[in-house]
This record gives C-alpha cells, sequence and structure tokens, in this order.
C-alpha cells in the first residue's frame, strides 16, 4: 500500500473527514478546538493540515498545526494516526514532513507540541500517554520543565493540567546549552491563552508557569523524568 502526504490551507471534505474520522477519537473532548474553530484558523491563514492518504485516498493520518507570529513559535496543535496505519511509521514520517515543511515555510524560532504527561490520570479511550511520549522523544522532541497546562477551551474552568509542552524545533540563537530562552515562550503562551481562553488572568497557574519561563538563564529542558 502506498501513502501520499498532501496539505490544506481551507477548510474542505479532507478537513471534514480528518477531523471526524481522525481528530475526534484521538482526542478528549476538552482537549480538541471545535471543528468551526479550525476550520476557521485554516480561513485566515494561521493554520495548515498534514494529512496522509492510503491508495483509496482516504485519510490515514493527519498533523494540524497552528502558527503564532508574534512570538514566530508553531504549535503542532493536533497530530493523528489511525488504526490502519499504526505501527507503520507513517506518524514519524508525517511529524517530520511538518515539521520540516514549518521550517522551511515560517523559519520558526521554536516549534512546540502539548500532550500528556505520563504521571497523569490517563483516557485510556484515548491512547497510551507514555506511548505518544516515547513517539515524541524517538523524533528528538525534549520536554520543557515547567508547569504546564493546556488553555480551557472555552475559559480557565476548563484547563487541561498535566500536561507537558515538548520542543520539536529551536533556532540555535534560541539554545543555550540545554535551556531555551523562554521570552519567545512567554510571548507565544500569553497569544495562546488569550486566543483559546479569551484573555490572560493573573491565577495561580498561570503566574506560576509564566515564573518558570522566566528563570535567569532560560528554561531547561531534556527527557521526561517520572515526578518532574
Amino acid at each position: 500500500m502506498g501513502f501520499t502526504t498532501v496539505e490544506r490551507t481551507a477548510p474542505d471534505g479532507l478537513f471534514t473527514a480528518v477531523y471526524r474520522g481522525l481528530f475526534t477519537p484521538s482526542f478528549p473532548p476538552e482537549e480538541l478546538e471545535a471543528e468551526d474553530v479550525l476550520a476557521a484558523a485554516l480561513r485566515d491563514g494561521s493554520a495548515n493540515l498534514f494529512a496522509v492518504l492510503d491508495d483509496a485516498g482516504e485519510p490515514v493520518a493527519a498533523a494540524f498545526g497552528d502558527w503564532s507570529a508574534d512570538s514566530r513559535v508553531q504549535l503542532l496543535t493536533y497530530l493523528a494516526v489511525g488504526p490502519a496505519a499504526r505501527g507503520s511509521g507513517i506518524g514519524g514520517r508525517l511529524l517530520r514532513e511538518a515539521v520540516a515543511a514549518w521550517a522551511v515555510r515560517r523559519d520558526p524560532c521554536l516549534v512546540v507540541a502539548e500532550i500528556e504527561d505520563p504521571d497523569a490520570p490517563a483516557h485510556e479511550a484515548h491512547g497510551d500517554p507514555r506511548r505518544r511520549l516515547a513517539f515524541y522523544e524517538a523524533a528528538g522532541a525534549q520536554v520543557l520543565e515547567v508547569p504546564y497546562f493546556q488553555p480551557g477551551i472555552g475559559g480557565p474552568e476548563h484547563r487541561v493540567r498535566g500536561m507537558l509542552l515538548l520542543v520539536l524545533h529551536a533556532a540555535p540563537q534560541l539554545r543555550h546549552g540545554e535551556r531555551i530562552d523562554g521570552e519567545a515562550l512567554r510571548t507565544f503562551l500569553e497569544d495562546h491563552l488569550e486566543a483559546v481562553e479569551g484573555a490572560v488572568t493573573a491565577d495561580a497557574d498561570t503566574e506560576a508557569l509564566f515564573a518558570a519561563l522566566d528563570r535567569p538563564g532560560g528554561v531547561p529542558m531534556g527527557p521526561w523524568r517520572p515526578g518532574r
């Protein structure tokens, strides 16, 4: 069986098939933005979709990314591989292709992703967090040492705690050994919180996150450690 990667920068039938057939089964409702929200991001040019199609033209894997122009940070918002393609290496290939395309097109200072912390309670119906982390670490991802939460879709009361923020790509000028300059991350997360929650609030979670980003010398990163 052959596989082909295609890109979409506007919502269409393929986007609908990916959202309903791949993203909806792969992510808990509290982590998945509404279909119309992702469609709007495609329309306004801040997002793009990569999909891997089988010989019949059906999507078997997909990656969706959001671009923050102010911070020059690219977020891999969602990546999902359907049952028919799991274990085939398609997910790793798609991740590499997406990151490479963003690096050429956007010249981002960072490419990041959000995943569940394996220490947190798992959504068994949506995959194994340890296998997901192993997948990203095999691709070279490093875990940022910050108390991360996914911004709440609909407001701070819907935040998803027990999350990790991964670095998939970093521009050389932002790296200081095993640390990353936190300024771009802070700008990105301020934008991300405002876009998802409607505002940046002065609550304990947000203050702890920003304090970790503002550490002198940058934000440490490396392999995941239990109980970090």
